[in-house]
């Protein structure tokens, strides 16, 4: 287990970076949020108001940089919480009488710290695993194996699959509230005296319907090939808390560019973009949420950031955007239609064009051409941020007709 008694007098840099990265949620019961809104941003049950959400994350964070207790994050929260008029049982109303959501209680606050705690030191060892795996390229399940301990969670305990086996998307821990399961990465030499061995999780994924609020939704979950028994993960934790740090701290760093001065945002986004690892994690998330959008009209209203103009861009418009940071709604994707392979890899080609090019209404017109999935991306700059208006494949007469616009950035081909 991690031991967070130890672990609060270290400064993991990773795991401080990971909590800082998440928002602030608003929410009435976890169940309620998306598995993804867990994993990303600081979600805390039954608490609607703003500023104690902000006093609880600010406290954490303290915790994670000081190498604080979980006694001392109650002796400090719970008078501030007090003097709010948060701490005891109930419901709270406003001054329309409005219930605003259930009161805490002492004993809850030691849910939320070690939970929150957990997920950010496990999010920084996922990195460090990552970072590690040509060398211990198989990652082993360990549970605590005391009273305590879930029995679902006992039956991992020692089980051994790859580092790019899916099911760590899964049930990479926490897998609950109190989960005190870690993972631990091996190397051949150490998987070679194992017992079992190295599992595959191919045909032990199983897709069951589970509990979420007042309906069920499909989760992914792990067939025991021994008992038949399947485990899932609690409500709210069926997604890695590692695996999209990076994307949330791209979508956070995305979301403060878009009211910064344009230069200060595209020089931040661009060394950010620059590491492969976090250009593959943002790209990966954001295609996820384009694939969501296009399957779900419920979505029309959502957006997302892509990425921003690189400062190279910026240096060559007469007259630059007032933001730098470029949008992507989901109108925009579910008017595309069915989508092109090129929808699902916007981030690459916005931070590393063969060429930009503008069109006669100001249009930028990224191309990448040079590679095996020719393609475009329109962004226009009208509005409060650049937003792309459409991504195409590049076609050869979509070309011709292209070198005839002047370049701001690049060359096009001869």
């Amino acid at each position: 287990m991690v031991d967070l008694g130890f672990a609060m007098t270290l400064k993991p840099e990773a795991a401080i970076r990971y909590f800082r990265s998440k928002g602030i949620k608003i929410a009435f019961d976890t169940r309620q949020m998306q598995d993804r809104a867990h994993a990303t941003s600081f979600v805390v049950s039954g608490m609607l108001k703003q500023d104690v959400l902000t006093d609880v994350h600010g406290a954490l964070a303290k915790a994670l940089e000081d190498g604080q207790t979980a006694a001392w994050f109650k002796d400090n929260l719970i008078p501030q919480l007090t003097r709010r008029g948060w701490m005891g049982s109930g419901l709270k109303a406003d001054a329309d009488g409005v219930l605003e959501g259930r009161k805490l209680m002492p004993y809850r606050l030691d849910t939320i710290f070690r939970t929150n705690m957990q997920s950010a030191y496990m999010a920084g060892r996922y990195e460090k695993m990552r970072a590690n795996v040509k060398a211990r390229p198989y990652w082993q399940y360990v549970a605590v194996m005391d009273r305590r301990t879930r029995p679902a969670h006992a039956a991992l305990n020692g089980r051994i699959f790859r580092w790019d086996d899916p099911i760590w998307d899964t049930l990479f821990p926490p897998n609950g509230y109190n989960c005190r399961c870690r993972v631990v990465a091996l190397s051949q030499a150490e998987v070679d005296r194992h017992p079992v061995g190295v599992e595959s999780s191919a045909d032990l994924q199983v897709t069951i319907e589970q509990p979420y609020g007042n309906t069920t939704r499909p989760v992914t979950a792990l067939k025991d090939p021994a008992t038949g028994r399947l485990f899932t993960p609690d409500t709210g934790f069926h997604l890695n808390p590692g695996r999209d740090s990076l994307a949330n701290l791209s979508q956070q760093l995305l979301r403060k560019g878009a009211t910064a001065p344009p230069r200060l945002a595209a020089l931040a986004v661009d060394e950010a973009m620059r590491s492969p690892v976090v250009r593959a994690d943002f790209t990966r998330s954001l295609s996820s949420w384009v694939q969501n959008v296009a399957q779900d009209a419920s979505l029309s209203g959502d957006a997302r950031y892509a990425g921003a103009l690189t400062p190279a861009v910026l240096d060559a418009l007469k007259t630059p955007p007032a933001s730098a940071v470029i949008a992507l709604t989901a109108d925009t994707v579910q008017a595309a239609g069915d989508l092109t392979p090129d929808w699902l890899r916007l981030p690459a080609l916005l931070a590393a064009p063969d060429v930009v090019l503008q069109d006669g209404d100001g249009t930028l017109i990224y191309v990448i051409h040079q590679s095996n999935l020719p393609r475009m991306v329109r962004v226009m700059l009208s509005g409060d941020n650049p937003a792309i208006t459409q991504s195409a494949p590049l076609t050869a007469q979509a070309l011709k007709a292209l070198q005839k616009l002047p370049v701001i950035t690049g060359a096009g081909r001869n």
